[in-house]
């Protein structure tokens, strides 16, 4: 008896240490844009993911994520951290969907699906996939009245489906797009620009291996100095709100 309990207290304890990286680990699509073909990544969760051998299905097309080409970010997504890649297939202006999945050859089962769009046209392939996984819902899809790039605006948890989809950005989310840092590298001091006031921002900087430096919430002005001279020598990821961009400490 003893012995089964010890191996049950094993298996037990073996797929609690399995699931928290998947409970924490949250990709999600948050750019589509059909007109270019270029797609962006995020990882809302609290651990670094790799995700080079995820998927994109373009029915009846699928696509290693490190096939594509990288505009930008890196597939070893940091807590936070984007990557943007372009498409090797047509997205299609006109109605289409688009699926991320683990490494799977079963694209059919929900449990392997870690995202999915559908816009213009609805019916799509890997729709009922989607809605089983509870992040689609049955016969929606982003409308035509929706400019490009299609932008995701939820919370990459519990906030799913069409209507956390829309193309407008909020005047300090614009802001935050256009921030600029400088220098970099440096050694002693950052400072952060921006072309106006953001009433509401989150800062957070990231090291290489996904550990969090600093995490606060502030008002924004126009610029901000961040003392550097601390950390460590590396490669950093600077984020504020869905921006990242990265800092080289010398």
């Amino acid at each position: 008896m003893k012995r089964n309990f010890t191996y049950k207290t094993f298996l037990t304890l073996s797929m609690i240490f399995y699931l928290i990286p998947l409970a924490s680990a949250q990709i999600r699509f948050i750019s589509v844009n059909p007109s270019n073909e270029t797609i962006t990544i995020k990882n809302f969760g609290a651990s670094a993911v790799d995700i080079s051998d995820y998927k994109l299905c373009i029915f009846p097309s699928y696509f290693k994520l490190n096939t594509l080409t990288i505009s930008s970010g890196s597939l070893n997504l940091v807590a936070g951290g984007e990557v943007t890649v372009t498409s090797s297939t047509n997205l299609v202006d006109a109605g289409g969907e688009l699926g991320l999945y683990i490494d799977t050859t079963d694209f059919g089962s929900s449990a392997n699906i870690r995202d999915y769009i559908q816009w213009i046209s609805t019916g799509g392939t890997r729709e009922s996939v989607a809605v089983g996984a509870g992040i689609w819902i049955t016969g929606t899809a982003i409308p035509n009245t929706v400019a490009v790039p299609y932008l995701y605006n939820g919370n990459g948890s519990t906030e799913n489906g069409q209507s956390f989809w829309g193309s407008t950005l909020s005047v300090s989310d614009l802001a935050v797009n256009n921030f600029s840092m400088s220098p970099n590298p440096s050694s002693s001091t950052l400072s952060l620009k921006f072309p106006q006031v953001i009433d509401d921002g989150t800062l957070n900087i990231y090291n290489i291996l996904g550990e969090t430096i600093i995490n606060k919430k502030l008002p924004l002005n126009n610029s901000l100095e961040i003392d550097v001279s601390n950390f460590n020598q590396g490669i950093y990821l600077v984020k504020i709100n869905n921006q990242v961009k990265r800092f080289i400490k010398r």
